[in-house]
């Protein structure tokens, strides 16, 4: 894993290497740099794959492509014989000369023959233009600003407005977006008016001149169908084939390689399977697993954790996350963010992140498979519009009934809040109205659609943000096999009843895995997943919660109203009100933001 930082226009190497020293993090072992009187770009690597010095950039045969990437390509072997035999000659084993060769071959084509997770710069040198491009899930990020007829660009936003004249001013809509709605991530614009990000599976075309066309080579669909066209247990061995093929794929480097395991049923599933096939080639080499623990606290995972490490005979290494310590490693890790959080649960992934780099470079997570296989219990709700829909009135019933123990409480906490038995937060009356912000919120009534906008546009792009700013803060390459494109491609193309059916979500999984993991955990019901005891975090400290929002700062914002901020978030210290009570993170981590990057 690696990070990118340029710009077109006249060359500038003082600025060019004060924009990668301020990425060093992401890769701390090499730098590499390309300039001419047009474009300029600055590499830093974390070496995983071919760990020789000073092969950047990677070039084809004579120097008229150069590749630099950030990121990994799993199917680089494959691809590489492939060229081969097209007549290519190779001179590194690095997955990156696959790409000089294959852009050579295909133009950009080559986007759709890759494999991985990636931020992509091609220089080609017969037409004058640079490339980037971002895969297809938008794992890794490229952002990027017009300024001073220059394209500025990079794997991170500090090295954009920190060293070039761009106004750091908040896009408000983003900002009221945030608090009001939870909503984030879901466009190409960041919470800084002046810094877009390239859209995921995208390129984008600079010319020297700094004119630009940005298009697509990912266009995914979903199957709307509710009903299986086949068994459950083909679906289940297609998808534990592929699956795991992923996963194996995954595994690929020259440094070590392990795993973050949270107890949860998508975690113990990757843990158990990478555990076996890593030992299978690597018998040697011990395969840790690194987790985060809160032993007295209201979420403590343990027990499942424990189950995994038992069945698999992983290294368990546990991580204990704690509130003083936070408070200590906030504003770095803040710094590392750069943008708002939508609550401090990603913390835990950088604490256990920062102690697994002291043993790997490489780590496996299981993020991805409840936006994908209807993990969270407010799906259910769709899949019961998806079933009336489509006449399923049985299912409804079988469902409904099955599946009480899972559902029930949410439906009764939906009623109560409906009927206004207890008093909620006013969260649009103490959020301002300071954008034209319309947010039409779709009434989803099919389950595979809500899933797809879940993974494309709502909820997957803010978890992959911090899953890379997580890992890149420790130099440690995160890599997340559910969101390998082909498995992607496979469960969008599933019906309904293998996401939801006899009472069980994340159906096809479970089944998928039955015998790869400990019982305990294919089959648990409950759902806590990588984590803090949040709320708990915030009443110990409430002292600074409120200090925050007493402040002349927080008052003088335009986004909030202040005075019915602190009473509310007092009121809800004494009585629990209902409702989003995370909004008082939402408005504490806003203003720790605007003091750090926009003041």
């Amino acid at each position: 894993m690696c990070g990118l930082v340029g710009f077109s226009g006249v060359r500038d190497s003082k600025t060019l290497r004060s924009m990668a020293d301020l990425i060093k993090h992401r890769g701390p072992d090499d730098a590499a740099y390309l300039e001419n009187n047009n474009f300029s770009i600055g590499f830093r690597r974390l070496a995983i794959i071919d760990l020789s010095k000073n092969i950047y950039p990677i070039t084809n045969e004579d120097e008229s492509i150069k590749v630099f990437l950030n990121g990994e390509i799993y199917n680089y072997k494959e691809l590489k014989s492939e060229l081969i035999k097209l007549g290519h000659r190779f001179k590194t084993e690095s997955d990156t000369e696959t790409i000089a060769h294959g852009y050579e071959e295909w133009g950009v084509e080559v986007f759709k023959k890759l494999r991985g997770m990636f931020g992509i710069a091609i220089y080609d040198s017969r037409k004058d233009i640079l490339i980037l491009s971002r895969d297809r899930l938008g794992i890794k990020p490229i952002y990027y600003a017009q300024v001073d007829n220059r394209i500025v660009f990079g794997s991170e936003i500090k090295p954009l407005i920190k060293l070039f004249n761009i106004n750091r001013e908040a896009d408000d809509l983003e900002v009221e977006k945030f608090l009001r709605y939870r909503v984030h991530d879901n466009s190409d614009n960041t919470f800084f008016k002046n810094v877009k990000k390239l859209h995921q599976g995208s390129y984008m075309i600079i010319n020297p001149n700094a004119s630009f066309k940005i298009k697509s080579y990912w266009e995914p669909k979903f199957n709307s169908k509710f009903e299986s066209t086949k068994s459950d247990l083909e679906y289940s061995e297609e998808f534990k084939n592929i699956f795991t093929e992923a996963i194996d794929l995954h595994l690929v480097g020259d440094v070590p390689v392990g795993v973050t395991l949270s107890g949860g049923l998508d975690s113990s599933g990757i843990t158990s399977i990478a555990t076996k096939l890593y030992k299978e080639k690597h018998s040697n080499q011990p395969f840790f697993a690194f987790s985060a623990i809160h032993p007295g606290e209201s979420i403590n995972e343990e027990e499942y954790i424990d189950e995994v490490v038992k069945f698999t005979n992983a290294d368990s290494i546990k991580i204990i996350p704690k509130v003083n310590t936070f408070w200590e490693d906030f504003d770095n890790w803040l710094n590392f963010q750069e943008e708002p959080v939508i609550s401090g649960a990603p913390y835990a992934y950088y604490v256990v992140m920062r102690e697994a780099r002291k043993k790997v470079t490489v780590l496996l997570s299981g993020q991805g498979g409840d936006e994908l296989l209807a993990g969270y219990i407010p799906y259910f709700q769709t899949y019961i519009k998806s079933a009336l829909d489509n006449g399923k009135y049985l299912e409804i019933l079988r469902e409904t009934i099955a599946g009480r123990d899972l559902y029930s409480k949410y439906f009764f906490d939906k009623l109560v809040g409906n009927l206004k038995l207890k008093s909620n937060i006013p969260i649009q009356s103490i959020v301002k109205k300071n954008s034209e912000l319309k947010m039409n919120f779709k009434n989803f009534r099919n389950l595979n659609e809500r899933l797809f906008e879940d993974v494309t546009s709502l909820t997957t792009p803010s978890l992959l943000r911090y899953e890379d700013k997580n890992s890149m803060a420790n130099s440690l390459e995160s890599r997340v096999p559910f969101f390998d494109h082909k498995v992607v491609e496979y469960i969008f193309n599933l019906p309904i009843d293998q996401k939801i059916k006899h009472g069980w979500n994340r159906y096809i999984y479970r089944n998928a895995v039955k015998g790869l993991i400990p019982d305990k955990n294919r089959l648990r019901r409950s759902k806590v997943g990588f984590t803090n005891p949040e709320w708990e975090w915030i009443e110990r400290k409430k002292d600074k919660f409120i200090e925050i929002f007493e402040s002349d700062s927080f008052k003088s914002r335009k986004y909030w109203d202040a005075n019915l901020a602190l009473s509310e978030f007092i009121e809800c210290l004494k009585n629990k009100r209902g409702g989003d009570i995370m909004f008082f993170w939402r408005l504490f981590i806003t203003e720790m933001w605007l003091r750090k990057f926009v003041d």
